[in-house]
């Protein structure tokens, strides 16, 4: 900014000295020239400055011409800028523009009406005849440059884009005739850069042709200087570094291509820069590289590895990772960790190099032998270094066995999953079928039996492994027990699931020898495990890329979107680490060892010692299983805990607060969403979670969740009834994240609630950008089961926790909700509205006298026949609603809902094309919310009503007042939700300002907002869910290509949106979106020139608009099909005329 106030220091000294006059044609001078220099930042303060010059000019002589010049100009102004406190500034000044002309306009003054003479070729042509031919006849090109951006600045003013093109062209060829008497090089290329605008701002095929000579033309004279010139120059040629290329625009850079499109304007400059870019990039990765290998060879571990990170850090991109240059950084830095360990003799260096050689090969192709080999020598190392063992490694077939048994458990698994759906399948029925209880007890004890099996399995497996170490290393110096814990302990583990495990060893053989041993062994198991290829470099804590004991956040950066996520031991992360390491020291907490005696790790379940170490320690650790060694050290250690757990109900009590305090994001969230769900949080963890706690508040410890249902059965804490709503719920969530896992090859776990959608993208979008795999479930039914327990186990849950005495039963009422107002509101959050209102109906009727019920009940079923496009009955039911919410006195529960009501009226309003009455609607309903909840706290609704009122201004026409508000809105939802949050408020924000921009003709702006809505609403709903929001994106972005001139590309992204549509609907259900869609598609084939088609599309739009909003409705959007129809109709006319004409002569 302090470099362009110097280039207007100059034009500002003379404006004072000589007036306005002088000023402005020196302005002038100034954005001719920013504009040939590609300097976006003056050209924005230059056009700014000039409408200043025009405010100042109205203020003066009272005219309104004037003030409505400077707010054009404005416009043209906020259109170009890309700061945002520039922006604000212009707007600024918008605002009291406008206030300005406000004021003089009610003293009188009529605003002139537009001026339309240079709308076509003849006029333009004569517009610029007299500065033509001083061009022609050799005149001052000073002055011509002042009199042409005159008039590019006059249709700037007017919108007149023919114009516009014309005068920057005209500016070209001054700077081509400059370039091509005086040679001066720098002369063409501002020439190429004003040929470029004005190909971008042309929108016919004769004036695209012309442009495109020209560019050609300048591209020869630039040849022909250049190689002139070389043959004079008589110094030795040198090979010129890329960065000396800074004048090069290729003429070429805008020309149309085969199928009508236009190419990026600076296509070749983007490519020059990428690949300056790409070469320093490059040079700095082969210079950290090779810096790293002379470390290696002086012996500098700890140098070799910071700059092998460096590199590393430099490639690395979490969601489009170079695999290659990854893999090459990975296998160095293991070298590098091998070579600590034969220094140290540290067993964890070695488990380290071996979890970086595994990273290495998960991103390599081919042959991977010498990967193997690399494997193989480090088990050699540890044994000889680390164990004191000079003998050969297992073989790495042993390895490739393991995970051959690895891959059958999970074939298995999912074999059983099929046979128990097609043996017992309750969701085949109608809800209220009395066969459907039945069947679903039997499925899940199937699905109970299924996990069991897996839990068995999975013990063999680590006994498997646990022998192969211990042949190696030689017997144990004692007896020793490994217990497993978390899942594993519940019997809810899956084949995919982390390995949480602890050691018993045998009082008094406690000693240094013992302790080393075990170490080694839990060292050698994990070396084991990580060959299984499933480990992600984070949970090794490696310190160059994952340090979590820094506060710099910095320090832990590197993501591993590559190696699969399955069988591995739990991370060394200092809130993870329940493996027999143990935790290390961190700033506030002592190390912790998980290879101790019975008795020792006992004592965690002490009040003041769990309290210490955090409630989270204590809970896992009373919940273990045998997994493998003398069984009766486990007896032994459950024996002291139960006695210490009836000794300290106080401890149980806490903890079960605690658990809830720890997971009341999860119990919060325990409600339908058409948004991916994290199948581990927010599905299975919080029945578990729900049946531990109910477990602890009763005093159970048994580890199985299975076998907690069936004791507090057996207690009767819980009735019949209820054992199997909290069995089925919890076979549901297991089952759920199993298949979750299944699907996704591994843990991860997003799970999609909506139907999935196979989207074809065109070639340019595909990319090796990693795409995270979602779960689509099956059916929804098992969803609807899920939730008709959940949600009031929910309500119970807390109460439940605060009650002293569980010695009586523990649910007051049935833990099972299938009433019609539940399934309503599910029905309509997975996108189901057919059944959402046919459910909220008859909820209705149920509701008898109670008001309060049937307005929430009434502005649901508003809310849904609108989402639904049904707009009649939507207004039907919001007035049904108002009529009784008038009778009922506004307390603090029904407020909220009247506000929702007036808001939701507002969205009717906005449908139908009223906009006006919206925005009253808005108001009043945001009135009431602030009085809700404060006149300047953020919250989500407040910022619904801006963004709503933003949307009413874009539609009336006010771009500036709804670009604001939409940044309000914006602002506001970052300030609730986060900066970086990924949220379907803030998505929608982005879209809002994408439309905006689209509206206000900067179509690459819009495009990049519509990309960052559309890529979050991917993330939130998935990349293949069909989605209203993602199908919406799809089609903003269609337009701004359409706008663009690219036909092909728009009417590729309007189709996937009307089939996404389509699956929403309904194929043949009339909704305003899916007419927008069939409108919007028919736009693109007339511009292609297929009337026939476009005519297709523009009826089946017209009639479904109709469909919606009446016959005889005027409505904006009727109105446009019309229009529409009435081009093609005219252009259909002309062809004709035109065929008859040709044939004729």
């Amino acid at each position: 900014m302090l470099r362009v106030c110097k280039k207007l220091r100059e034009a500002d000294e003379k404006g004072r000295r000589y007036g306005l006059a002088r000023a402005e044609t020196d302005y002038l001078r100034a954005l001719v020239d920013a504009m040939a220099d590609t300097d976006r930042l003056a050209e924005v303060e230059l056009l700014k400055t000039l409408g200043d010059v025009n405010v100042e000019r109205g203020r003066l002589w009272k005219d309104v011409g004037k003030f409505n010049t400077a707010l054009a100009l404005y416009i043209a102004a906020i259109v170009r800028c890309y700061h945002e406190e520039q922006a604000d500034g212009i707007e600024h000044r918008y605002h009291y523009t406008e206030m300005l002309l406000q004021g003089l306009s009610s003293q009188g003054k009529e605003q002139p009406t537009e001026d339309k003479e240079t709308t076509t070729p003849s006029k333009v042509a004569e517009k610029f005849r007299d500065l033509d031919k001083r061009r022609a006849t050799g005149g001052n090109t000073d002055s011509l440059l002042v009199g042409y951006a005159q008039v590019m600045v006059e249709a700037i003013v007017k919108d007149n884009d023919m114009l516009e093109t014309e005068a920057i062209k005209s500016l070209g060829d001054v700077y081509l005739k400059r370039g091509t008497e005086t040679g001066d090089t720098r002369n063409l290329t501002r020439a190429t850069a004003l040929y470029n605008r004005a190909l971008s701002r042309c929108h016919n095929v004769h004036g695209t042709v012309v442009i495109v000579h020209r560019l050609l033309h300048t591209a020869k004279i630039r040849h022909d200087i250049t190689t002139t010139r070389n043959k004079i120059a008589t110094r030795t040629q040198k090979q010129q570094d890329v960065r000396g290329r800074k004048d090069h625009f290729s003429p070429f850079s805008a020309a149309p291509s085969s199928d009508g499109t236009t190419s990026q304007v600076d296509d070749d400059m983007l490519h020059y820069c990428f690949t300056t870019t790409f070469v320093s990039l490059f040079r700095s990765y082969r210079r950290y590289l090779q810096t790293a290998d002379r470390d290696l060879d002086n012996g500098d571990l700890g140098a070799a590895e910071q700059n092998l990170a460096a590199a590393l850090k430099l490639v690395h991109d979490r969601s489009k990772p170079n695999k290659a240059k990854e893999a090459d950084c990975l296998c160095r830095l293991g070298d590098v960790y091998v070579e600590r360990g034969k220094r140290t003799g540290e067993g964890r260096k070695f488990t380290q190099a071996a979890a970086l050689y595994n990273a290495s090969m998960a991103r390599s192709d081919g042959d991977k032998q010498n990967m193997v080999r690399k494997l193989q020598e480090t088990e050699r190392r540890f044994l000889r270094n680390t164990c004191n063992l000079d003998c050969e490694p297992c073989t790495y077939n042993s390895a490739l066995d393991h995970i051959k048994e690895l891959d059958n458990s999970r074939a298995r698994a999912k074999s059983q999953l099929e046979t128990v759906h097609q043996e017992h399948n309750p969701y085949q029925y109608d809800e209220d079928d009395p066969v459907v209880r039945e069947v679903e007890i039997k499925r899940a004890e199937a699905i109970k039996n299924l996990f069991k099996s897996i839990t068995a399995g999975r013990r063999e497996f680590i006994q498997v492994l646990t022998d192969e170490c211990i042949a190696k290393l030689g017997s144990p110096p004692c007896k020793y027990a490994f217990i497993g814990m978390g899942s594993q302990a519940t019997e809810l583990v899956t084949p995919y699931s982390d390995l949480e495990f602890a050691i018993l060893t045998e009082e008094g053989k406690s000693d240094d020898d013992t302790r080393r041993y075990f170490l080694n062994l839990t060292r050698y198991l994990h070396l084991k495990v990580i060959n299984l290829g499933e480990t992600i470099l984070p949970a090794m804590a490696i310190p160059s890329l994952n340090d979590f004991l820094s506060e710099d956040p910095e320090k832990d950066w590197f993501y591993d979107s590559v190696t699969p996520r399955g069988f591995a031991f739990d991370g060394f992360m200092p809130w993870a680490s329940k493996t027999p390491f143990g935790r290390d020291r961190t700033k506030t907490k002592d190390p912790v060892s998980l290879i101790q005696t019975p008795a020792d790790l006992a004592k965690y379940q002490n009040i003041r010692i769990a309290l210490a170490e955090g409630y989270h320690l204590s809970d896992i650790l009373r919940r273990v299983t045998y997994l493998t060694g003398d069984e009766s050290l486990v007896d032994e250690y459950t024996s002291i805990v139960n006695k210490s757990v009836d000794h300290s109900p106080v401890l149980s009590r806490l903890s079960a607060m605690l658990i809830l305090k720890d997971n009341i994001r999860e119990i919060k969230n325990v409600e339908p969403t058409d948004q991916l769900l994290d199948v581990k949080k927010e599905i299975y963890r919080f029945p578990s979670v729900a049946v531990d706690v109910l477990s602890i508040c009763c005093g159970i410890t048994i580890p199985s969740v299975w076998g907690m249902i069936e004791e507090l059965h057996k207690t009767q804490r819980i009735n019949d009834e209820d054992a199997q709503h909290l069995t089925v719920l919890i076979s549901i969530s297991a089952e759920l994240r199993l298949r979750t896992y299944i699907a996704n090859g591994g843990q991860k776990d997003r799970l999609s609630p909506l139907m999935e959608m196979k989207t074809q993208l065109d070639k340019q979008d595909v990319d090796d950008t990693i795409v995270e795999s979602v779960f689509h479930i099956p059916d929804s039914k098992m969803l609807f089961r899920y939730y008709y327990t959940a949600i009031p186990l929910k309500i119970c849950i807390i109460d439940t926790v605060q009650k002293e005495n569980q010695t009586t039963k523990i649910f007051p009422s049935a833990i099972f909700d299938m009433s019609s107002q539940t399934r309503g509101g599910i029905t309509k959050q997975l996108l189901q509205f057919d059944a959402s209102v046919r459910y909220f109906e008859a909820a209705l009727e149920e509701a008898g006298g109670d008001e309060k019920k049937k307005l929430e009940i009434l502005v649901e079923l508003g809310n849904v026949s609108q989402m639904r496009g049904d707009y009649k009955d939507a207004i039907s039911y919001y007035k049904r609603a108002l009529s009784t919410g008038n009778t009922i006195y506004a307390d603090t529960k029904t407020l909220p809902v009247l506000s929702s009501l007036f808001g939701n009226i507002g969205i009717y309003w906005s449908d139908s094309g009223n906009q006006r009455k919206a925005i009253s609607y808005f108001e009043q309903s945001m009135k009431m919310m602030k009085a809700i909840f404060g006149e300047s706290t953020p919250h989500p609704n407040i910022a619904s009503l801006l963004n709503n009122i933003g949307s009413c201004w874009s539609a009336l026409g006010d771009k500036i007042k709804a670009t604001n508000y939409h940044k309000q809105s914006l602002r506001m939802r970052k300030a609730i939700y986060g900066e970086t949050t990924t949220h379907p408020d803030i998505a929608q924000s982005l879209n809002n300002i994408g439309n905006c921009w689209c509206n206000l003709g900067d179509q690459r702006k819009a495009i990049s907002y519509h990309e960052q809505s559309l890529k979050m609403r991917k993330a939130i709903y998935g990349e293949t869910t069909t989605h209203p929001d993602i199908a919406g994106s799809l089609n903003n972005i269609g337009a701004c290509w359409s706008d663009l001139g690219n036909q092909r590309k728009a009417i590729s992204y309007h189709e996937q949106s009307l089939k996404m549509m389509k699956a929403i609907y309904g194929e043949t259900t009339p909704h305003p979106d899916i007419a927008s869609s069939l409108n919007n598609i028919g736009n693109s084939w007339l511009d292609l020139g297929d009337q026939r088609k476009s005519l297709y599309y523009h009826e089946q739009s017209l009639k479904m608009r109709k469909a919606i909003y009446g016959e005889t409705t005027p409505h904006p959007d009727i109105a446009r099909s019309l229009n529409n129809m009435e081009t093609v109709g005219v252009t259909l006319v002309i062809r004709g005329n035109l065929s008859l004409i040709m044939n004729s002569h």
